[in-house]
């Protein structure tokens, strides 16, 4: 196996599309699966023809599942190359017994704008299988986005989180006004990461949808007024104040202690000072969360001034404008920043086997061997998932870690300093970690995320 992969690996550095074309007609099959991969990667239009012949199916092929992979990288492989000769084959592939292949046709067709194309790919809306549902909206879209923005609209009441949060991203994308409604309709998802992007979604809107949104505060459903409150604070538009000011403290607080806490956060993010009375006191609320939402409030408004918002598609944050901060994506680092001699630096690993508590584990661990004093660990919440702070010191300076685990991957946010600077520091680190967050892809998903 290891001298095979060797060798269509070569033929891909090489960019022998002959070479490659011939291991596609190779009798050993696993060969031909990754000679289409590599075909698919490099994009030529010189195996256009060689690709066609792969993608057709013929019964035999019924008796060895590895040929669909073969398929599936050819019906790839013919969107990205762009030969509209490639249509009416991709059309076939619809009917391909095999899922992955369907997929990869509906994906390359929707490169291919025609009336045929958009009907034929329009009768699996309602498949049984919800990835080639997901995947047909998200074709449609991109072939016709009126037709596209209806299906999605349709779709957010799929059986399947998967669909719902593709037919999210579609409305979001497009940011067509008229779904506003479904969108609100919808707002009580019980997907975590479906609300997410029906959120996003509403407050890409902007101030188009504020009126509505505050009608809905009155919802009877107190998971939906929290995330109407959220979209507000998301928005952070100031008409919201006053009717957010009274939902917080005194005769006409919401009687849901979450959504208190949510509305102390959503006055933060908006940053009106004129909502600080009401959130001081909320620092008197019977329960916790609201007191430490209101806390965190009145820490973003304390240093609104100074503030910069972060947003790259997968991590979003605020931060203070005297933090130069660079983008690296070297691998797991994904920010580098600086502030005179503070330190900082957010990572990501793949962990589906490890979890928060262990990696902090480990971190504790390597800071014990390297000496370092004072070590503790407590915890924390860093994007409504439980994770750990860790501090510590050398001679001169100090160490806080933060850690936490989202969609298979750990995050760990570093910071090192001069202990005073550090200190001077905090009040901007509590609004970073208080409002980072970050927002998962799904595996082998499409879109923006």
């Amino acid at each position: 196996m290891i001298a095979f992969t060797d060798k269509i690996n070569a033929l891909l550095m090489s960019n022998d599309v002959s070479g490659l074309i011939d291991a596609l007609k190779s009798h050993d099959f696993t060969v031909r699966r990754e000679a289409a991969v590599a075909l698919e990667r490099m994009a030529d239009e010189r195996s256009a023809d060689a690709l066609m012949d792969a993608l057709r199916y013929e019964e035999w092929q019924k008796d060895y599942p590895i040929l669909a992979g073969v398929r599936a990288a050819a019906a790839r492989a013919l969107g990205k190359i762009g030969n509209p000769s490639a249509v009416k084959p991709l059309l076939r592939a619809l009917e391909d017994p095999d899922d992955e292949v369907k997929i990869g046709a509906m994906r390359s067709l929707s490169e291919f704008p025609s009336e045929e194309s958009l009907r034929a790919i329009e009768k699996f809306v309602d498949h049984p299988s919800e990835d080639i549902r997901r995947n047909s909206i998200e074709s449609i879209a991109g072939l016709d986005p009126e037709l596209g923005l209806r299906y999605a609209s349709r779709a957010l009441g799929d059986s399947s989180w998967m669909v719902r949060k593709t037919a999210a991203k579609v409305i979001r994308r497009f940011g067509d006004k008229r779904c506003l409604e479904v969108l609100l309709d919808n707002l009580n998802d019980p997907d975590t990461e479906v609300r997410r992007h029906i959120l996003l979604a509403v407050v890409n809107m902007g101030e188009y949808a504020v009126d509505p949104l505050l009608e809905k505060l009155s919802d009877p459903q107190w998971q939906t007024r929290a995330m109407v409150v959220e979209a507000l604070g998301e928005i952070g538009s100031r008409r919201a104040v006053p009717r957010l000011k009274g939902m917080l403290a005194g005769r006409r607080r919401d009687e849901n202690r979450y959504v208190r806490g949510k509305v102390a956060e959503a006055l933060g993010r908006i940053g009106d000072p004129a909502a600080l009375e009401d959130l001081h006191m909320a620092l008197r609320d019977p329960y916790l969360f609201v007191r430490r939402k209101a806390r965190e409030a009145i820490d973003i408004i304390d240093v609104e001034p100074d503030l910069e918002e972060f947003h790259d598609g997968e991590i979003s944050f605020r931060y203070p404008r005297f933090w130069n901060i660079f983008e690296t994506r070297d691998g797991e680092r994904l920010i580098d920043a600086w502030s005179d001699n503070l330190k900082i630096a957010i990572k990501r690993r793949r962990a589906e086997g490890l979890t928060a508590d262990e990696f902090s584990e480990i971190i504790l661990e390597v800071l014990n061997m390297r000496g370092l004093l004072n070590i503790a660990r407590s915890n924390i919440t860093v994007d409504s998932e439980h994770g750990y702070m860790i501090t510590a010191d050398t001679k001169n300076e100090r160490v806080v870690t933060f850690i936490f685990k989202k969609g298979g991957y750990i995050y760990y946010i570093y910071f090192r300093g001069p202990i005073e600077d550090l200190k001077e520091s905090y009040k901007y680190i509590r609004v970073f970690i208080n409002t980072l967050h970050v927002e998962i892809q799904g595996y082998g998903e499409r879109g923006d995320g």
